[in-house]
């Protein structure tokens, strides 16, 4: 789904939970600034929230799914959030959650190969296979993080934030930040040795 149709689909769903009284002419209603609000939000964000959906072990038929549920909490809630990406990454951690649980209850085998990326039309099939092959491998590593040292290592080592905006964006104290990235990397580091000796 495109962020246009996503913008839609939430600005109805905003305007029902929302409806106010129409406004004196030349004035600008509620109802709009809300919408010009909700509309920034998600321009600005909905990319942040699709990749934090995937790195969190979403499914890959379950992302946008998860990334909508995300941002209906955000419309419904807009007036009230002050950091808007760490509510945002909060939001799709619970989100997530839920959308693994409910995926290894049904028990479906999902094509995880369809990980939403980019694709290079000058790459060679050979490169595509090789940054496809990494992507799933990177994919399953992250899957096996715990998941409050997945989120921490997500947002450092992926999306570039700094220990400080991560506590920040979670609430943590600065030194528990520091202390779950030292842990995930450990793994992570194990995690790859144990691969590489695997493919010999």
């Amino acid at each position: 789904m495109s962020i246009e149709q996503t913008l839609a689909s939430l600005h109805a769903r905003a305007l029902a939970l929302n409806e106010r009284t129409s406004p004196a002419a030349g004035t600008t209603s509620p109802d709009e600034q809300r919408r010009a609000k909700l509309e920034q939000l998600v321009r600005d964000h909905y990319a942040f929230v699709w990749r934090t959906a995937q790195r969190l072990g979403v499914p890959s038929a379950d992302v946008e799914d998860v990334v909508q549920d995300v941002l209906v909490i955000a419309a419904r809630k807009l007036d009230g959030i002050l950091h808007q990406p760490g509510f945002l990454f909060q939001t799709c951690v619970f989100v997530a959650g839920h959308a693994r649980r409910r995926a290894q209850r049904r028990r479906e085998i999902i094509d995880d190969e369809r990980v939403h990326a980019e694709v290079d039309g000058s790459a060679t099939p050979e490169q595509s296979a090789v940054a496809s092959e990494a992507r799933a491998k990177l994919q399953q590593i992250l899957d096996g993080l715990p998941e409050e040292l997945r989120a921490v290592f997500v947002l450092f080592e992926l999306e570039r934030l700094t220990m400080a905006e991560i506590a920040e964006m979670t609430g943590l104290p600065p030194g528990t930040v520091a202390s779950r990235l030292r842990k995930a990397r450990e793994i992570f580091v194990a995690r790859v040795a144990r691969d590489g000796r695997g493919a010999r």
